[in-house]
C-alpha cells in the first residue's frame, strides 16, 4: 500500500474540465476541499488552462493526473492521492489501495474507463 498523504503535503489535480463527466465529478471534490479549507488541495483545468512543464495536453487530456511532492500520479494512483486527501473519501482511497484492488482499478481505469471518457471528449469537442 501507498503511504498515508500528509495533510500538508500539497496536491496538484490536473483534469479536464472539458469532460461531461470530469469536470462534475472534480467540481464535487473541489467543493469538499473548500468546504473543509484544503488549502493543500488545488486543482487545474487542462482542457483550457496551462500545463506543467514537460507535459502535453493530449497526454493530461487521456487520465486524471495528480503532482504530489513533485512527482507526477496518473490513472488510479492519481485518484488514491486525491482521495487520501479528501475527508469523505479516504475509506474510498483505502479501499482501491489494497494491493488486489490496486491491480483491477487500475486495469479498469487504464483501458476501460479513461479511453471511453477520452473518446466521449473527443467527440464532444469535434461537435463544437
Amino acid at each position: 500500500m501507498s503511504a498515508p498523504v500528509s495533510p500538508l503535503v500539497p496536491l496538484l489535480v490536473f483534469y479536464n474540465g472539458g469532460c461531461s463527466i470530469c469536470g462534475p465529478e472534480i467540481s464535487v471534490y473541489q467543493n469538499l476541499a473548500a468546504r473543509h479549507h484544503l488549502k493543500h488541495l488545488t486543482f487545474q483545468d487542462i482542457s483550457t488552462g496551462a500545463l506543467p512543464l514537460g507535459y502535453e495536453r493530449e497526454t493530461l487530456l487521456k487520465a486524471l493526473h495528480v503532482e504530489q511532492g513533485g512527482v507526477m500520479l496518473s490513472g488510479a494512483p492519481a485518484f488514491i492521492a486525491l482521495w487520501r486527501a479528501l475527508p469523505r473519501f479516504i475509506w474510498l482511497a483505502r479501499a482501491i489501495d489494497w494491493p488486489p484492488m490496486r491491480g483491477a482499478a487500475s486495469l479498469v481505469y487504464s483501458y476501460l474507463l479513461a479511453p471511453w471518457l477520452y473518446r466521449r471528449f473527443q467527440r464532444s469537442q469535434a461537435t463544437r
